[in-house]
């Protein structure tokens, strides 16, 4: 009598703590602000532990950090294999989140088999001591958090309880930051460090995430060939642009790790963090404007659809040209304090990022536009033409110019890349106008 009183208790008590997850008063004011949240902790994360670890460690340790995000990044996109939004739009469930589950299970060994392959070529040729080779391991297991969830995130989302996947993942991302910051200032070695905030993001996601997700389904991977066959090649596309943008924009970054020392890393990685901003200032401008172009475009309005659309590029020109007004003038002595490291010298190769940062904004813009009209499908030639552009030239800069090397390769990369999709998108307008008008 007493023990099954005491397993009800248990289970009472499990769903009053489910509950935190789960109850808001206005669902949709609550996704708004907490999907802003996680998003915000996401960009910012980096740079603000990379603020704790020059302070703590020194910029040898910011730099080993610095690699390992960028790889872990990079590798976090083989994990969700650009699967979230074919998931979000699956409302009818044609595809079972068991069979998610399964795919998102095969995408994470990939992207673990693909990271240790990454480092271990380190290790073995690329000069990695087993200490930077344990960190980038350690980052990698973050981020394969990060990516194992994103498969929630877009259960959430099908549920209509965006709230749900974006609280539970500034939750876990807060703490495991926190984690390791305090484990850094305590301690002032980095792999202990990132070995607590993987452990602590683990015991995260299982103490908020999985709880919230029994609420909705079941969590058992159905390993069913066809529908995982069937996603995994419709998804293909989007995971190809989304991991090669990132590598081109890594491609400085990657090509410092080969060529030249840790210190070197940090100082660029610590002038490269405004290009974020930038960008992210960019998407809240032109984001909420998205779906009255794609009205406009549904509806035939191709006057209003191109008035919107040079609105937009001047907004961007706008913001890039405050971005390197504040990069002549306080950017670097800003960063400097930020950062804590000397970076007065670095003030052209600042200017070059900020530059760099605006073609980034309107590649994403010329994304999103031709997603409208439902040309994506095109793009996906001028990702692999840049980056084989930016695997070949990465070597080459960073070798005889060195930061201004990475900067100049990533400015040139980025303008490359706006300028394919800017051609890319005309023709595309062009060829739908021409179908739209047939129909």
């Amino acid at each position: 009598m007493y023990r099954g009183s005491e397993n009800y208790g248990m289970i009472v008590s499990m769903e009053q703590y489910r509950k935190l997850f789960l109850h808001v008063r206005n669902i949709e004011r609550s996704s708004y602000v907490w999907n802003m949240t996680a998003g915000l902790l996401f960009a910012c994360q980096s740079a603000v532990m990379l603020m704790v670890i020059n302070r703590t460690c020194g910029m040898v340790d910011s730099g080993i950090f610095s690699i390992a995000y960028a790889i872990g990044s990079l590798m976090s996109f083989i994990g969700e294999w650009g699967v979230r939004r074919y998931q979000v739009s699956d409302i009818n469930e044609e595809v079972s989140f068991g069979e998610y589950y399964a795919l998102r299970i095969l995408t994470c060994a990939a992207m673990m088999a693909a990271g240790l392959a990454y480092a271990g070529y380190g290790l073995v040729l690329g000069g990695y001591s087993m200490n930077k080779f344990l960190v980038v391991l350690m980052v990698l297991l973050v981020k394969l958090i990060e990516s194992f969830t994103d498969v929630f995130y877009g259960m959430f989302q099908q549920h209509r309880r965006l709230d749900v996947g974006a609280k539970t993942n500034s939750i876990r991302i807060t703490v495991g930051m926190l984690a390791c910051m305090v484990c850094l200032v305590i301690t002032g070695d980095l792999l202990i460090s990132t070995i607590v905030w993987f452990i602590v993001s683990l015991i995260g996601m299982f103490a908020t995430t999985i709880v919230a997700a029994t609420a909705f389904v079941r969590i058992r991977p159905q390993f069913h060939l066809a529908p995982i066959r069937r996603v995994a090649i419709a998804c293909l596309p989007l995971f190809i642009g989304s991991f090669l943008l990132i590598y081109i924009g890594n491609a400085g970054k990657y090509a410092i790790d080969a060529h030249m020392d840790e210190v070197a890393q940090a100082q660029y990685n610590f002038i490269f963090m405004p290009v974020f901003v930038v960008n992210m200032l960019a998407n809240f401008v032109f984001n909420p404007v998205m779906v009255a172009m794609t009205d406009q475009w549904k509806d035939g309005n191709f006057g209003r659809f191109r008035r919107m659309l040079l609105k937009q590029c001047i907004i961007i020109g706008a913001i890039t040209a405050l971005a390197v007004a504040v990069a002549l003038t306080i950017g670097c002595p800003v960063l400097g304090i930020l950062f804590g490291a000397d970076l007065h010298e670095f003030k052209a190769e600042l200017v070059l990022l900020m530059i760099g940062s605006g073609m980034l904004a309107l590649v994403n813009f010329f994304m999103v536009v031709v997603t409208i009209i439902r040309y994506q499908r095109f793009l996906t030639a001028g990702y692999i033409g840049v980056a084989v552009i930016a695997w070949l030239l990465s070597g080459f800069f960073v070798k005889n110019y060195g930061i201004m090397g990475a900067a100049m390769l990533y400015t040139v990369l980025m303008s490359l890349l706006a300028a394919v999709f800017l051609v890319t998108m005309i023709v595309c307008i062009r060829a739908g106008k021409k179908e739209i008008k047939e129909c």
